[in-house]
């Protein structure tokens, strides 16, 4: 079973309510919502749109979903639309299920690398997207129990 939740299209939909519950954010009811797979709302400011990603032990790709799959082709402004269309991207590392790894990444960040094609439509190994992120970022981890049993209603968890 675990095995199964190694794969991104799988998991993806997990990931999603996880990290509504790590970074109180608020994931679409619609899967297919434009652009995004969740939001916050800023009052006035309008909605901060967040991409929910998951890193398997293939990599990962940052272009919508519908450009992602057999068949089915992408562009290097494919990747930069969908990097520009949401304000953070939430990696998820799902190639240790049941322990998994959120990393958000402002989307200014990966626009410079997409604008550089260093992110392309063939997206980055595992090693690839690691190396990356080190180069500029310390990644600090902190350990939390992701319970599915818990409800909407419960409060948000210490970040």
């Amino acid at each position: 079973m675990a095995r199964k939740f190694q794969d991104g299209r799988i998991t993806s939909w997990f990931a999603e309510i996880w990290g509504e519950r790590l970074f109180s954010y608020k994931a679409h009811a619609n899967t297919n919502h434009p652009g995004s797979d969740a939001s916050i709302d800023i009052g006035a400011l309008g909605s901060f749109e967040i991409s929910v990603r998951s890193l398997t032990k293939s990599g990962t790709k940052f272009q919508k979903s519908a450009n992602i799959g057999s068949g089915r082709v992408a562009t290097q402004q494919d990747v930069i639309d969908a990097v520009a269309s949401v304000e953070r991207v939430v990696m998820v590392d799902i190639r240790d299920f049941p322990s998994l790894t959120f990393i958000p990444l402002d989307s200014k960040w990966l626009l410079q690398h997409a604008f550089n094609r260093v992110i392309t439509p063939s997206g980055l190994k595992p090693r690839q997207f690691y190396e990356l992120v080190s180069q500029e970022f310390e990644i600090e981890q902190k350990s939390f129990n992701l319970s599915l049993a818990l409800d909407e209603t419960a409060a948000p968890l210490p970040t």
